[in-house]
């Protein structure tokens, strides 16, 4: 058996992270009489799964579920993640490449060409949306999906990344006339509608009204991207609008 402070230095962790995943039932090790946790062996090894599964960047939540998965459906589980670290791997690589060539550049006195600056910022902004939205959007529409469309923007030229910017910009503007008079159907709906289906369909390889639908559903189930909407529109009812709008035009 172990004690709190030898199990945590055993297991490189700290004696605050072991009291937490007490309370929340993650490794719930006997109590004795006098108050101190006792871990077992079983408790021990319990702990290397948890260490490990958080290397591979399970939430606590996915590793208690885990825990209590059947070993079929749990190595089912590894090989998903195997693949999207794979994937985070390769858009490493591709941003080590690209800091490389900015290191030579500068120690060479040479400025980035426009076309290696582009590819800077889409592999830049491919891992802020990833850190910042990738497990909601995995979550609701699948990993194979996510990397197909993460790969997709990496491949963007500038022209359509600049078709994406001008799409934006006329739905900024279309859901400000929307929101002074919000009206079912309208010529500011419909033109918000269109400026967010061009954005998507360049964004997206894959896309469908029901993906459409779903992303929209999104902007208002997540506070993030009510937040995002609320910026650019200038009214924080720009998501909820955006919503209803694409909910009516593609059921249309």
């Amino acid at each position: 058996m172990y004690q709190i402070q030898a199990l945590a230095k055993v297991a490189g962790v700290s004696v605050r992270t072991l009291r937490y995943y007490h309370e929340i039932g993650l490794l719930v090790p006997q109590v004795a009489p006098n108050g101190y946790r006792q871990y077992s062996e079983a408790d021990v090894d319990t702990l290397q799964l948890i260490v490990m599964y958080r290397q591979l960047d399970f939430s606590l939540a996915q590793i208690k579920q885990l825990l209590t998965t059947p070993a079929s459906k749990r190595l089912a589980r590894l090989k998903e993640q195997q693949v999207i670290i794979a994937a985070k791997r390769t858009e490493l690589d591709q941003i080590s490449q690209q800091l490389a060539a900015t290191i030579h550049n500068q120690e060479e006195a040479q400025q980035m060409s426009d076309k290696q600056k582009f590819e800077a910022f889409k592999h830049a902004q491919i891992k802020a949306n990833d850190d910042q939205y990738g497990a909601e959007v995995t979550a609701r529409f699948g990993s194979e999906q996510k990397r197909a469309a993460d790969q997709h923007f990496g491949q963007l030229t500038q022209a359509q990344y600049q078709q994406m910017q001008e799409a934006e910009q006329q739905l900024t503007a279309a859901l400000k006339t929307y929101l002074a008079a919000p009206a079912l159907p309208s010529a500011a709906a419909e033109a918000a509608f269109q400026a967010h289906r061009d954005w998507l369909q360049v964004a997206m390889p894959d896309y469908t009204p029901q993906i459409h639908q779903q992303l929209a559903a999104m902007y208002v189930a997540d506070e993030r991207f009510g937040k995002y909407y609320t910026k650019l529109v200038g009214d924080r009812d720009a998501a909820v609008a955006l919503e209803a709008i694409v909910s009516y035009y593609t059921k249309a």
